[in-house]
This record gives structure tokens, sequence and C-alpha cells, in this order.
């Protein structure tokens, strides 16, 4: 269950052969935010469980494929109320006792990139480290190259589900305006073709 209340679906893999209790977890959270895991093959997660660690893959409010109020409630919740959903879910492997709490990384893709460096900055207690692939590290630039690429129909999508440019929360929930905040290594990795996320976004960061 979130803070809230609100019980969050999540598949987790287990290493084969180890009993579920003090592991090293991969928090590994999709990217989209519109998408979803399901329960077919996956390799990422099935390649960290044979190297012995847990991976969590919650499906955070902001996720396809559990109605249309689901997705809209993480409508504006980018660095809110999608990444409490994702920190109370290592807080929830914490307290079980499946997680060893100071061996937990968070790594993602995309705008599961963005989440994995959100973690980082926002609750750097949780991690022990992050990956971005493809990440997204500061929303006003993110938003200004889609505005300057596509025009004004470029950002609807964003507006909606990010916020304005010049919403002081957008500015907030930037990782990268929080360099201050990491206290945990980050791994940084970027396509440069990538036509969806600009690797500027990773060089922002890496500055």
């Amino acid at each position: 269950n979130a803070r809230d209340g609100t019980p969050i679906p999540a598949y987790l893999t287990l290493p084969p052969g180890r009993p579920a209790t003090d592991l090293p977890v991969v928090i590994l959270p999709h990217g989209g935010p519109r998408a979803r895991d399901v329960a077919e093959f996956d390799w990422l997660p099935q390649f960290l469980a044979t190297r012995g660690y847990a991976v969590l893959q919650p499906q955070f409010r902001g996720s396809t494929g559990d109605g249309e109020a689901w997705e809209k409630a993480g409508y504006r919740q980018w660095g809110g109320l999608m990444q409490d959903d994702v920190s109370d879910g290592v807080r929830h492997l914490v307290a079980t006792g499946v997680a060893n709490p100071n061996r937990i990384c968070i790594v993602g893709a995309s705008y599961g990139g963005y989440a994995a460096l959100g973690g980082a900055a926002f609750t750097p207690d949780l991690y022990a480290c992050a990956a971005s692939i493809n990440g997204i590290s500061d929303l006003p630039s993110m938003i200004g190259e889609r505005k300057k690429k596509f025009g004004s129909s470029g950002v609807e999508y964003w507006n909606d589900h990010v916020g304005s440019a010049s919403d002081p929360n957008t500015i907030a929930k930037s990782p990268a305006r929080s360099p201050a905040s990491f206290r945990a290594p980050v791994l940084l990795l970027h396509g440069v073709d990538d036509t969806v996320v600009p690797y500027q976004q990773s060089r922002t960061m890496e500055r």
C-alpha cells in the first residue's frame, strides 16, 4: 500500500535459490509513463535476478492498464505522487525484510530514467546508487525542446501530463536542478540518436 492507503500493483522478481530476505534490490520503474510492465518474459529483471538481485517493477499511478482514472492520477505528478508510489514500494520491501536497506539501486530508461534520477535527488536516503538510461533530468528544457521541434501542439501532452515550463513545481521536480541533494553515485547512459529524449538531458545532469 502507498502512504495514502492505495494498493500499488508491482512485479517482484527474486533471485533463484536464495531466500527472500536481506537481498540487494534493483528498483526498475518503467518508461512512458504511459506504459506498463506485464507478466511476460522481460530480459532485464531476469538478468538482474540471476546476478543475485531482487527486482521490483512498480505499476505506479500514471501507468496504463489499470483504467483511465489510474492513468490520470499521474497527471502533473512527475516527482510527486508517481515518485511516492515508487518510494513506498522501496519502503515496503525494507519493512518486510526482503531488501537490505543499504543495498538498493534505482534504474530506469526514458521516464524510468527520470524516476531513477528523481529517486536519488528527492529521496537520497533510500538509494545506494542510481542509473538513468536516456533519462529526463530537466523538465522545463525538455518541454522547450518539444516545443521547438513540434510547435505549440508538441507541448499539449507535456502541459497536461507534466505542467508548464514556467510552473515552479515543474522546475522544482527537475533532478538536474537539485544537484546538492544527491548522495549516491549515478550512472548516466544515453544514445545520441534518441528521437524522444535529447541526449542533452544527460549532459545537463552530468554538468
